[in-house]
């Protein structure tokens, strides 16, 4: 007999299975708390990437930036993070909180504050801290102890450097040879380069034609600026010589380490970083040398100099340095790096206003700025300027003449001042030196009334004539 068929109620319907859970859950879902969930990291440490134990002006921005890390309790970099950069003494942070980036890094840009001495930063992310330091500089102070007259352990430092410098004729070259019209008459002009200082030189050398053997002294054109020189310089000398000078000399023109000689629409450009007045005496000086090896018309034993403005710093530089010099005549050139001119100068560049002229882009960066960063000690910044002060070595400058304007507002005035009062406490004068300052003259040539005639009559006696 078959068993009786159970009764069917209601059709139910059932949802899916729930996933088994852990116990610990079920019991906190019962209970009704949520389940626990990992912490946050938080900051723990900060590092200090860069930036720190720097020098600077007071009341401005270091050069480099401050860059930290924030670390969590791992180690690990934490992006994200708050940070913040605290100064001290009225400083300032270029931003009172950041955030890290994905590495875990922030910077800022701090500018010191009025106080001088020791200024700090404080880094901060939640608990976690850093401090930065950076020296905060008197520039006045700092300029009285750079500006101390040099003094004669200084000078001997810098005579000795010279006296180990040589500025031998290595690896000539004829780069082209032309005849050329030198302000009407026939010359050979020759562009050369040689190797100084383990860099190719290039200068330029121009004879008259049909002159003699060993006959004519060397006159060297040094050129201002820093644009470099050109051919067109030399038919500018021979101009201002005239018709009775202008076929009396070999002319030589250098150019400087790193600038340009242009001939025509050719140019050739010496190579090795610049070193206004410093070792553009020592291009010069090779030059000479190639000249005196290579030129038979040239005179031997000794040359002469005629210099403007950077041209002429550096030709009474190189008549210290070389006794083959026989005479100078410049115009308006840097004779005094200790004066208060040049401290001013040197100020503008400290807070970083330098003045657009011949050189001081150069000294900006390779004294003032390494100077007030730390990099350059000021015994060496010192002999930096040492070796630029021809009026340190006046004694042993050859026969000069200077001329100077009195509105001159390239060069100052005071710098042919300084170098007439050392002459005088030499007791030099006529004939051997000879000074000419011109009420309103400016930093030309031709704003210099009768200049150029007494320019003239000066080196004529390279010729053997008596002065006018």
């Amino acid at each position: 007999m078959a068993p009786p068929r159970r009764r069917q109620g209601p059709a139910h319907h059932r949802g899916p299975a729930l996933p088994a859970l852990p116990l610990l859950a079920l019991l906190l879902l019962a209970c009704g708390d949520d389940p626990p969930t990992t912490p946050d990291p938080v900051a723990a440490t900060i590092e200090i990437l860069s930036g720190d134990a720097q020098r600077a002006v007071q009341d401005l921005p270091l050069e480099e930036r401050i860059a930290v890390r924030v670390l969590d309790d791992a180690n690990r970099p934490l992006s994200s993070a708050a940070i913040t950069f605290t100064p001290s003494s009225g400083g300032q942070a270029d931003s009172a909180s950041v955030a890290t980036d994905d590495g875990g890094r922030a910077t800022a840009i701090w500018v010191l504050g009025p106080d001088p001495g020791e200024q700090t930063l404080t880094v901060s992310s939640g608990a976690a801290s850093a401090r930065v330091t950076a020296e905060s500089l008197d520039l006045e102070a700092e300029l009285d102890l750079l500006f101390v007259p040099a003094t004669q352990a200084e000078m001997d430092v810098v005579l000795a450097d010279w006296a180990g410098r040589s500025a031998p004729a290595e690896d000539l070259r004829v780069e082209l040879s032309e005849d050329f019209s030198l302000g009407g008459s026939d010359a050979n002009l020759r562009v050369v380069s040689h190797v100084v200082s383990g860099y190719r030189h290039y200068g330029v050398i121009i004879t008259p034609a049909g002159a003699e053997d060993e006959s004519l002294p060397i006159l060297v054109y040094l050129h201002g600026g820093e644009s470099g020189v050109s051919t067109a310089d030399a038919q500018i000398a021979a101009l201002g010589l005239g018709e009775d000078l202008r076929e009396s000399f070999v002319y030589v023109l250098p150019s400087y380490r790193s600038e340009p000689l242009r001939h025509g629409e050719t140019q050739w450009v010496s190579e090795g970083t610049s070193s206004h007045w410093d070792y553009d005496v020592d291009d010069v000086i090779a030059l000479v040398n190639v000249a005196f090896e290579t030129t038979p018309e040239a005179k031997p034993g000794g040359y002469n100099l005629l210099g403007g403005s950077r041209g002429g710093g550096v030709a009474l530089l190189a008549g210290i340095r070389d006794e083959r010099v026989e005479r100078i005549v410049s115009f308006f050139g840097p004779t005094d790096f200790f004066d208060t001119w040049v401290r001013e100068i040197v100020r503008e560049a400290a807070l970083r206003t330098p003045r657009r002229l011949t050189g001081v882009a150069h000294l900006d960066s390779t004294i003032v700025q390494p100077y007030i960063s730390g990099d350059m000690p000021r015994s060496e910044a010192r002999l930096e300027l040492v070796r630029r002060s021809s009026v340190l070595f006046a004694a042993d400058i050859p026969p000069l003449q200077v001329h100077h304007g009195t509105i001159d507002f390239v060069v100052s005035v005071s710098q042919a001042e300084s170098l007439i009062r050392a002459m005088e406490a030499l007791g030099r004068g006529p004939p051997d030196f000879e000074a000419y300052i011109y009420e309103s003259g400016g930093h030309d040539f031709l704003s210099l009334e009768e200049a150029i005639p007494r320019a003239v009559a000066f080196l004529s006696q390279a010729l053997g004539q008596p002065p006018a």
